[in-house]
């Protein structure tokens, strides 16, 4: 659906040049979502704006469900935009229209006869469940719905791709997991391909298929999510799953814990199938007890992984001999202040 090769964007102002976007290849699969995960700054947010056409790439080549976007002059971008769908982080809807005003307005600019209008923004609000609201403002409505409303309009054209920029960054928690739900419907309902830009680890560990780590304009993991997030390979997916489960500890957090517990602390990676349960359940044949201080699961697409802080105790020889056997079926690391 989305093909990016060696893609850069430079903004110029005077003699000032800034690279948003480094030398970038992805492809996004049709019919997946796909997450671009990022601190603020990595440049994901422009890397969208290039994917829609809002921003010319400075160089490489991008192409939209076989289109290229690249090089390509206004008239033909906007022939691109109409089949590419967008919500925003403020949701961007006009004060002055009602609900069924906002999601009818893509649609009288594509210059969709009265009639058939009136009927697409119907069944619209039945999809997002807000067919009630149709003669509503925005102002009277809560966030949640205001971004229902934002998704229903972006949908209104019948894209074949939809471009989610920070769309759950200004929700509470609970009409965030309601917004993404709704997300994973227009996915597996109406086939279209989503494309979410967040900061939000929870945002990507509960629907995306795929995700690209950015940082500093560059692409530096890209991979299935639990891939990347059970194996991170770079500092900055380590830094987002630290967001999600405790990781091993170091520094003043791995004293405190030695101080606390004066037995042999070590830190033992848990992924889907490592049978660590069924070592630990036999090192008391060995005069060996454990305890967990500290460790964290996290389960994507129904596989678990995280990492858990064990205080081992008894004799030095028998607690060596259980380190050596957890290390025949997982990572294990020892807790150092």
């Amino acid at each position: 659906m989305v093909v990016l090769r060696d893609v850069s964007k430079v903004f110029k102002t005077g003699k000032t040049r800034v690279t948003a976007v480094d030398a970038v290849d992805l492809t996004v699969r049709r019919g997946e979502i796909f997450a671009i995960i990022g601190y603020s700054g990595a440049g994901k947010s422009t890397l969208v704006r290039l994917i829609n056409g809002l921003e010319p790439v400075t160089s490489g080549t991008l192409t939209v469900d076989g289109r290229t976007i690249s090089g390509a002059s206004e008239s033909e971008l906007r022939s691109v935009r109409t089949d590419i769908g967008m919500i925003f982080q403020q949701f961007n809807l006009m004060n002055s229209k009602t609900v069924a005003g906002n999601v009818a307005f893509p649609l009288k600019v594509a210059g969709w006869p009265r009639e058939r209008r009136a009927a697409r923004v119907k069944e619209l609000l039945e999809f997002v469940g807000l067919e009630s609201k149709a003669k509503n403002y925005p102002d009277q409505l809560s966030g949640g719905q205001k971004q229902r409303v934002g998704i229903a309009r972006a949908l209104a054209t019948q894209p074949n791709l939809l471009l989610a920029d920070e769309s759950t960054s200004a929700l509470d928690p609970e009409t965030t997991e309601e917004v993404l739900r709704l997300l994973t419907r227009v996915n597996k309902e109406l086939g279209i391909t989503v494309v979410v830009i967040t900061h939000e680890m929870d945002v990507v560990s509960t629907i995306a298929d795929r995700v690209a780590v950015m940082e500093e304009g560059r692409v530096v993991e890209e991979g299935p999510v639990y891939d990347v997030f059970s194996n991170p390979r770079t500092a900055p997916a380590r830094r987002f799953v630290s967001t999600a489960v405790k990781t091993l500890p170091t520094g003043d957090a791995a004293a405190k814990l030695k101080r606390r517990h004066p037995g042999y602390l070590v830190n033992v990676e848990i992924k889907d199938q490592t049978p660590v349960g069924s070592v630990l359940s036999h090192i008391g044949q060995r005069g060996v007890s454990f305890n967990i201080v500290q460790g964290g699961l996290e389960t994507l697409q129904g596989r678990t992984y995280g990492t858990l802080t064990l205080e081992l105790t008894g004799e030095i020889t028998a607690i060596d001999a259980v380190v050596e056997q957890l290390k025949t079926v997982t990572t294990v690391k020892e807790v150092r202040a």
